[in-house]
């Protein structure tokens, strides 16, 4: 299933047309037209968060890493998920931020490819 053919489909289970999807996504509803009708392959980053967000899936399971479709499915099925996750509830709001900018340091410099395994 391509990424147009995901985001119709789960645009159409939640009930939005495009331009509530647009507004949801705060992006423009010629993009979401484009997205589905398979002439936009790739959204910047941001964009596919804000859609994944207003559509309540995952940016890997639009993009095709995954089959999991929602947040709750990779809480389910990943038990380091889990972990990280229940960590995440007995932070410090102080903490829960550091965390956060933590994730975002990484999430950088995975997308600059700069990791070292």
């Amino acid at each position: 299933m391509t990424l147009g053919d995901k985001v119709k489909e789960l645009r159409e289970k939640k009930g939005m047309n495009q331009k509530q999807l647009a507004f949801a996504a705060g992006i423009t509803q010629a993009t979401i037209s484009r997205v589905e009708k398979g002439k936009v392959l790739q959204l910047k980053s941001e964009a596919l968060k804000r859609m994944a967000g207003a559509l309540g899936s995952t940016v890997d399971y639009l993009v095709d890493r995954t089959n999991l479709l929602t947040p709750s499915d990779v809480l389910e099925s990943d038990e380091t998920a889990k972990y990280l996750f229940r960590g995440y509830g007995k932070l410090s709001s102080d903490g829960r931020k550091q965390l956060i900018d933590f994730v975002q340091f990484l999430e950088e410099k995975e997308k600059k490819g700069d990791t070292k395994e």
